[in-house]
């Protein structure tokens, strides 16, 4: 079987949601919409090459980039203005898609962050309104042309394994313009792996797969190829759900809610933190159960990615199949083209710029999950598994042998040991062999230091030896254990909404709006005492918060921590003197009752 046919057998089945816009398609038209840029260190742009000219031959060439520029691709040339993008909204045929309780599923503090999230694209480089807009008419345009449905694979052999790699490139991520996500930005390169390994007979059998998804890496990367979850259509085409607009990969249908932290917040969450658990676990008060959650997600600014599969699907036995392109040899564009493949925004959180090609990053580097594709996934730790049972064999014997020399080792010892015994005890016995004694004496500490490091040695030996059997018996009978025991963080999606999301779902969209609205009045109104008014107001949202979604005695029992807190550290600071003078007081009594009646022997 070539490469071809091994890419053809094993490609996945991709599921979209309702209202996605772009998806995998040939880069030569894209291409050859684009135009190629250069910005210099002083950060002045210059065009290279016109739309319209550009091919991939020609981008292949551009191997060369000066220190401190950089090369990039301009996909739209200038975004929709408002009515033709109002126009464009109506004419379109895109499915509608809506998306309830976003910021409902969170607290109003996270809504803040989110509104200032929001805020921040107005003062750093991104893509500019109407760029989805431009871009899905030259997309559909270029779809006329060329229908396709196209992946890019390759297969790699590596430490036992051969690993398909399928690589998929969609002109546009609209994540944040259509579906309220973290960004939008020009071309998208999307990658999935599937792990094969030889079986009985050396026929081919799947091990793994590995889905690219956001900041995830290693271990929760990918699943095996049993795992109840991975869904498969015909027995070996692996199911991926595409995150809507962002294009990443997931193993189940839902709503994935994803959690953006700001480093200027991480001192107060970890200070909130250990506030609550030093209420709830040390003095027992309270419920500890989620904490963990609910204070992170506080100080987070939320973002939904919808991977709901109720869209297109692409794939072996769907209305749409994929148009498989091989990568082998030196492929050019590949392998020549370090710069983006769209627009370069200089989004100073990175977010907003294009990303580099399927082989290298932004900075030009080899990306890992290209030179290395196994320790991308986690994977070089992990033996085939028809190597797994010999290899486990192989150390069972080793460890049996190493038990055998151990014992005689311990014996062999021992029996040292004893001699040395007699021979110091009979030293001890002269005054002029006091020299003599001392060494012999260091000697048998030595020997007695290693012979219980043997006994350590061989206790662990032994607890190895046992577990790695039972394993063993279990691999030569099929069994491969739990196929999630691997995963550190499994990102499920998330649960309905309660019953009572309707009314959440209309305070969680005005209250962050309304609250500084309310903020901008108490200025106007009364500057001398905006700030207690501003207190007030925070008070009287967080209540109203907290009684639509029930937990108005959780926030009285925060309130009751944060007011028992700052009283303590009041009353410590008004009465240090005291409260030293007590303590050492304290301390004293203490050492003195403990030393009588160790005294007394009672």
């Amino acid at each position: 079987m070539n490469d071809l046919e091994l890419l053809r057998l094993y490609e996945p089945v991709v599921r979209y949601t309702r209202g996605e816009m772009f998806f995998p398609c040939a880069i030569g038209p894209y291409v050859q919409q684009c135009s190629l840029w250069m910005r210099d260190q002083n950060g002045l742009e210059s065009q290279l090459v016109a739309p319209g000219l550009l091919t991939a031959a020609r981008l292949a060439a551009a191997t060369e980039i000066p220190p401190g520029h950089t090369l990039y691709l301009r996909f739209v040339r200038e975004p929709l203005d408002g009515p033709d993008y109002q126009k464009w909204r109506q004419t379109s045929d895109i499915e509608p898609f809506t998306a309830p309780g976003r910021l409902a599923r969170v607290g109003l503090t996270a809504r803040l962050m989110d509104a200032a999230f929001d805020l921040s694209l107005l003062v750093r480089g991104r893509v500019p309104g109407g760029t989805t807009a431009a871009a899905h008419q030259q997309y559909t345009a270029l779809h006329q042309t060329d229908p396709r449905r196209v992946y890019y694979g390759r297969v790699v052999r590596d430490g036992g394994y051969i690993v398909l790699h399928y690589l998929f490139f969609y002109a546009m991520n609209n994540w944040r313009s259509t579906f309220h996500g973290v960004n939008d930005h020009e071309a998208d390169w999307e990658q999935v792996f599937v792990y094969l390994s030889a079986g009985e007979n050396d026929r081919l059998v799947p091990c793994w797969v590995a889905y690219a998804s956001h900041d995830f890496s290693g271990d929760d990367l990918r699943r095996r190829w049993d795992d109840p979850y991975l869904q498969k259509v015909n027995g070996t085409h692996p199911v991926i759900y595409a995150g809507a607009g962002s294009h990443a990969s997931y193993f189940q249908p839902g709503e994935y809610l994803m959690k953006v932290q700001p480093a200027f917040l991480l001192p107060l969450k970890n200070l909130s933190l250990s506030l609550r658990r030093f209420w709830n676990e040390r003095l027992g008060q309270g419920d500890p159960t989620g904490l963990t959650n609910q204070i992170e997600a506080i100080f987070s600014v939320p973002f939904v990615d919808y991977a709901r599969g109720d869209g297109l699907a692409i794939g072996p036995g769907q209305p749409d199949e994929w148009s498989p392109v091989l990568l082998h040899g030196e492929i050019g564009w590949v392998e020549g083209y370090r710069g983006l493949w769209g627009l370069d925004t200089k989004d100073p959180l990175g977010g907003e710029r294009a990303p580099a090609g399927p082989k290298y990053s932004r900075d030009g580097t080899i990306r890992q999950s290209w030179h290395n594709p196994l320790g991308w996934a986690g994977l070089h730790k992990v033996a085939p598994q028809r190597d797994a049972a010999r290899r486990l064999a192989d150390h069972v014997q080793s460890l049996e042998v190493a038990m055998q020399v151990l014992n005689a080792s311990i014996e062999t010892l021992r029996d040292e040991m004893r001699l040395l015994d007699l021979e110091v005890r009979a030293l001890h016995a002269t005054d002029y062999m006091a020299k003599l004694h001392d060494a012999r004496q260091a000697k048998l500490i030595q020997h007695e230091i290693e012979l219980n490091a043997q006994y350590t040695r061989r206790a662990e030996i032994g607890e190895t030896l046992a577990a790695s059997r039972e394993y063993l018996q279990q691999l030569e009978a099929g069994n491969l254990g739990d196929p999630t025991a691997h995963i550190h963080h499994q990102h499920k999606p998330e649960p309905p909404m309660p019953n009572h999301s309707r009314i959440v779902e209309f305070w969680a969209a005005v209250s962050a709006g309304l609250m500084l609205l309310v903020f901008a009045l108490s200025l106007i109104i009364d500057p001398g005492n905006w700030l207690v008014r501003v207190g007030l107001v925070v008070a009287l949202f967080f209540v109203i918060e907290a009684t639509l979604r029930g937990h108005l005695v959780n926030l009285l029992l925060s309130v009751t921590i944060i007011l028992g807190g700052i009283t303590a550290l009041l009353l410590i600071w008004d009465f240090l003197g005291w409260v030293v003078f007590i303590a050492l007081i304290l301390t004293a009594r203490l050492l003195i009752a403990e030393n009588l009646r160790e005294l007394s022997g009672h």
